[in-house]
């Protein structure tokens, strides 16, 4: 079940559990735009940093497995993985960028388009049964299970109100104490006017974000990017071969301290203080950041840890790091053959890196080693992409 299902009718699930997402390049019918000319033409990996092919250990990071960081569960084996060398984008795609790759296609996002009537009708039925169900259960509880319930049927009856448009998953810090730490609907709402250009819903603007990381944005959208900007999405195997540094699989991004320069120079743009009531901004962000402000890995590649999460190109399955294909040469994951079952619409793709809401009490995932996934119904306010361009051969 994917996380636009999870906030509107299935509370006590959470969210990094319960996406996935492959996205063919003609997905809702809408095909990718053309190359651009100039992306393709004029210095075309600029702002890009050249990753040098090799082995390396992919998977989890050290004391994470059987943890509580739910961006570790899927992380294992570790294994050794080889790829060729490729060319990655230095940052992570901006507003500015993509605001750029819109004004010359005309594209407008999964968020921005109206939801099938047919789903808008699914949805529906699915928060009348459930609505139902939770009624029954309410009648024959008591006390305080009792009011956790009714508290969920409120919230479900609110995030039914939303309007045809497909929105956004927008972060919304809850009030009171959690009734439950792994309900996501006390934390996450989809808002009908959220995207890309309205990050926070209808009142909010990009006005003062144009070089932070665009977001509120499917895989398929950012697939329509790439192509448009002749690159592609990386594959999980290059994205944290890159993330790595050319360190020998270190807990971070930067080596094996989470402070190397001292406990008050944050590394990466992640959650502070008591997940998910209070963000300190001891890092200087609540949100996303600009793109570049926290220190480079070892390859000069930013933002490899937090800010937002990563989209690449790999269907998700829980167990891929089991499968045969996992160590095969440059690795792509497993096929939509395994991955997706027949006539699932649902479909969930790997994220990678973390965002601003990453706490050492929920995810980790600003750890090389973490990987979680994201369903192509679900866009968010804390997920992006950058690109990769395969290297030419004569270089």
């Amino acid at each position: 079940m994917n996380a636009r299902f999870l906030t509107l009718f299935c509370s006590s699930l959470l969210l990094g559990a319960c996406s996935q997402e492959p996205v063919t390049e003609s997905e809702g019918g809408k095909s990718l735009p053309a190359p651009s000319d100039s992306a393709t033409t004029e210095h075309p990996t600029e702002g890009m940093v050249l990753i040098p092919g090799g082995a390396y250990q992919r998977g989890g990071d050290a004391g994470e497995m059987g943890g509580d960081s739910f961006s570790h569960q899927s992380a294992y084996p570790i294994h050794e993985v080889q790829v060729d060398s490729f060319w990655i984008d230095e940052a992570e795609v901006t507003n500015r960028e993509f605001a750029a790759f819109v004004e010359a296609t005309g594209y407008e996002t999964f968020a921005e388009r109206p939801l099938p009537e047919e789903r808008v009708r699914e949805l529906h039925e699915d928060a009348r049964r459930n609505l139902a169900r939770l009624e029954l259960m309410a009648n024959r509880a008591a006390g305080e299970e009792r009011d956790e319930i009714l508290a969920s049927i409120a919230r479900i009856r609110e995030a039914s109100k939303f309007e045809l448009l497909a929105g956004s998953m927008i972060f919304a810090t809850p009030e009171g104490e959690l009734y439950n730490p792994n309900d996501i609907s006390q934390w996450w709402k989809l808002e009908s006017d959220a995207n890309w250009q309205t990050p926070g819903g209808s009142r909010t603007t990009l006005e003062g974000l144009e070089d932070h990381p665009v977001v509120n944005v499917t895989h398929e959208d950012a697939a329509a990017y790439a192509k448009w900007a002749g690159k592609r999405l990386p594959t999980e195997a290059e994205w944290e071969k890159a993330a790595r540094g050319g360190l020998e699989h270190q807990p971070y991004a930067w080596g094996s301290e989470m402070f190397p320069k001292g406990e008050d120079v944050w590394m990466a743009n992640i959650w502070q203080g008591e997940w998910p009531h209070e963000n300190s901004e001891a890092d200087g962000f609540f949100a996303t950041a600009p793109v570049k402000r926290f220190p480079p890995n070892g390859y000069g590649l930013f933002d490899m840890s937090g800010n937002v999460w990563e989209m690449v190109s790999d269907f998700y399955l829980p167990n891929a790091y089991e499968l045969a294909s996992a160590t095969v040469p440059n690795p792509t994951g497993p096929s939509e053959e395994v991955a997706v079952q027949p006539g699932e619409t649902v479909i969930y793709k790997v994220t990678k890196g973390g965002s601003f809401l990453c706490s050492d009490v929920w995810c980790k995932g600003y750890q090389p080693g973490s990987r979680q996934q994201i369903d192509n119904e679900s866009p968010s306010n804390h997920t992006g992409f950058r690109c990769v361009m395969d290297v030419v051969k004569s270089e």
